[in-house]
């Protein structure tokens, strides 16, 4: 648990101070989290929703700029914007809360010193106002928030411009090496192994990874190191989840099920291959890559099977994406940061998203008039009851976003499904009540 001490360190200091920080920004990857939701939310810059992961997407709001990087425009590297408000989010209409402060999900997130304790974010205006003094490496701006974990290295950053540097290195606990500085490692890698490294293992391997870029998921410590050993030793790349990732090596339990985080769903609706880690003992023992297919994770901690395989598949066979033909309609509150992952998994997967009532009702007095016939709507609502913004109590809560969704979906003719939905389709395959395509 975090203290109430708010000291935090810029790159290398005390460990015990370090750690202490480090343990308060592993709050951000568990604010997203809830009972019922069955994903988790990795902590590398993600992705809000904007299109897929495959480009720089980005969309101009006129009336907000992030407190940071001072930009107007959403990217997959700045993630949505979120607003703060006297040390809360808040979310609807902020004309209704006063000095508001604008940031990119993201920007927030990365910046060295924020936390999150007991609901309330700490330390971000002082952090802006550190941030404002800096000027980024890559832009000139100023704003430049994330510094290169090396002691010695200057270099400080704009998150989303960072993001843009493919030679950038990201860890789990919110730290950044530039390119220069790439090949050092992270606290979390630094492991004393005992014994005499195998150079000849070393000398052997090189020649087969050059065309690898692996990218963890939910690994330890001892995992990371040895991730990162064998990139050393084959010539792969070890980086954020991109598409050019070959390989995601998630972390499993005693039962090989890999947790449901967002990288590991979007992995499987881009196809690429999902491993355990016995894939990197092998190969390092055999000196050479191996075959993937006996150490593909099939399986999630919520029990779903197959759906890393059926992605792979379906991308290696150009198949139709798994929600080609859907049109989902999002009612009732969500966390916005949950959200916009949902509507990025949505469009990833080829569903496309109606952002407005109006518009909802609209295109169903249009159904007669499609061309495509086969296109189904769905009307989306949030199954995790302990969101609850308005202190509701749980079961008027339940019933009143139920008959909501009902009734909206019986007034233009469409179907309701739970956000869980979403998450179980990728995760093992098209969910029943909505027809294969």
């Amino acid at each position: 648990m975090a203290t109430d001490k708010s000291s935090a360190p810029k790159r290398h200091a005390d460990s015990g101070v370090k750690r202490q920080t480090i343990d308060r920004k592993r709050q951000k990857k568990t604010i997203n989290k809830r009972n019922d939701a069955k994903m988790e939310t990795n902590s590398h810059p993600q992705t809000n929703g904007l299109g897929s992961s495959g480009g720089q997407t980005s969309v101009v709001s006129e009336q907000r700029r992030c407190a940071f990087c001072h930009s107007s425009k959403q990217t997959e590297g700045s993630g949505p914007f979120v607003a703060y408000a006297q040390g809360k989010e808040v979310t609807g209409n902020v004309d209704n809360f006063s000095n508001v402060i604008h940031v990119h999900l993201t920007c927030v997130s990365w910046t060295p010193k924020i936390y999150f304790k007991n609901g309330f974010i700490k330390n971000l205006e002082s952090e802006i106002i550190r941030a404002n003094d800096l000027k980024c490496s890559s832009c000139g701006k100023k704003g430049a928030g994330l510094g290169c974990y090396t002691v010695s290295c200057k270099k400080t950053y704009h998150v989303p411009c960072a993001y843009d540097i493919p030679g950038c290195r990201w860890d789990d606990d919110f730290l950044l090496l530039c390119p220069e500085h790439a090949s050092e490692k992270f606290p979390s890698e630094e492991k004393a192994k005992p014994g005499k490294k195998d150079t000849e293992k070393g000398k052997t391997l090189s020649s087969y990874g050059k065309n690898l870029v692996l990218c963890g998921s939910g690994l330890s410590s001892d995992e990371k190191f040895d991730l990162v050993d064998f990139a050393s030793s084959s010539g792969a790349v070890v980086s954020i989840f991109r598409d050019n990732v070959t390989h995601v090596i998630a972390a499993t339990d005693s039962k090989g099920a890999g947790a449901r985080t967002y990288k590991l769903l979007m992995a499987i609706l881009h196809g690429k291959w999902i491993l355990t880690m016995g894939w990197v003992k092998a190969c390092m023992e055999a000196r050479k890559l191996v075959n993937e297919e006996p150490y593909e994770v099939l399986l999630d901690n919520h029990g779903s099977y197959g759906g890393p395989k059926e992605g792979r598949l379906r991308v290696q066979n150009n198949a139709p994406k798994l929600f080609n033909n859907l049109n989902f309609y999002f009612i009732g509150d969500f966390l916005s940061t949950y959200k916009a992952d949902l509507l990025n998994l949505v469009t990833t997967a080829g569903g496309t998203v109606i952002e407005t009532r109006d518009r909802l009702l609209l295109s169903s007095h249009e159904e007669d008039t499609k061309a495509n016939v086969n296109e189904v709507t769905l009307v989306v609502y949030n199954a995790d009851f302990s969101y609850n913004p308005g202190f509701e109590d749980e079961t008027a809560l339940k019933c009143r976003v139920l008959d909501e969704a009902e009734d909206l979906a019986q007034e233009v003719g469409c179907q309701v499904v739970p956000h869980i939905w979403i998450l179980d389709s990728i995760a093992c395959g098209l969910q029943p009540s909505i027809p294969r395509h």
